[in-house]
């Protein structure tokens, strides 16, 4: 359950830069990003380009992986505009706005019901399903990973619980569990700790993440991309900045601007996204 179900190489570049997201683009998004797509997470939100008779259509949405007859391919989930937290007290608002996902009393119709409650703040979305779902599978992860009845109802309040199960070699090692509503069975299980848990579930993007052939600039949640021939002045100023406080000299950073991508190389994520 901790293993990636998609790699990098299976990305369906070609549904991507249909919505204009170019292979550059995908592969200078933060490793941490990669991580979580890799594992059948979402995006972070992401400039869209859609072709229409008259011209093209600007907007964002987060995409995913999802295997079909046909092979990987990426389904998009726009952003919405509005969010309405008024029905939650201010302890639970705070919670859901540090993204943690809990259990809330929510009103369908004349009915109230206990649900997970999570807001995707990318798309500013409040997403919600009946606890009895996600408590269902909480106690089948229970059942696998024998954690204690402790452990269950911290699930109710956003906490993770991280545990030491058998590597493939029987080694000990460590994963971390937490409730994700926006992942596809509703949680999140992270090979590490749960540092490890926050980075590749809840890590936002960096104001400038460097990649290879460009920077991705995220200003208040919308991202936007920047070859690196089109860089300005504040772009180069952030990535000296940045090599400086990790200790890159920066003759090494523009150096390294000469050196050609080569694709199946990953590096580290500071070494990746200073260096290009």
């Amino acid at each position: 359950m901790t293993e990636k179900k998609f790699h990098r190489e299976e990305y369906p570049l070609d549904i991507l830069s249909e919505f204009g997201l170019t292979e550059e683009m995908i592969y200078d998004l933060p490793d941490f990003v990669h991580d979580k797509i890799e594992m059948g997470g979402m995006s972070p939100l992401l400039p869209i380009s859609i072709k229409q008779p008259f011209g093209f259509t600007q907007c964002h949405a987060r995409f995913c992986l999802v295997e079909t007859v046909y092979g990987v391919e990426a389904l998009f989930v726009p952003k919405l505009k509005e969010v309405d937290l008024s029905k939650f007290d201010e302890h639970d608002m705070q919670l859901l706005l540090s993204g943690k996902a809990i259990v809330a009393d929510i009103t369908e119709g004349s009915d109230t019901i206990k649900a997970f409650v999570q807001i995707d703040k990318d798309t500013n979305n409040v997403v919600y399903t009946p606890s009895q779902i996600i408590g269902r599978n909480l106690q089948t992860i229970c059942n696998e990973f024998d954690l204690s009845g402790e452990d269950l109802q911290g699930f109710w309040t956003g906490s993770l619980v991280t545990v030491e199960v058998p590597d493939s070699k029987g080694a000990p090692t460590m994963v971390t569990i937490g409730v994700n509503l926006l992942s596809e069975k509703g949680l999140e299980i992270v090979p590490g700790d749960a540092c490890r848990w926050e980075n590749v579930v809840r890590q936002p993007i960096p104001e400038y993440s460097f990649g290879n052939d460009g920077c991705w600039i995220n200003r208040n949640g919308v991202l936007s991309y920047v070859p690196d021939n089109e860089f300005t002045q504040d772009i180069i100023d952030a990535m000296e900045r940045n090599a400086h406080a990790n200790g890159i000299p920066v003759e090494e950073l523009r150096e390294s601007e000469q050196r050609p991508y080569h694709q199946e190389s990953y590096q580290s994520e500071e070494t990746r996204q200073l260096t290009r």
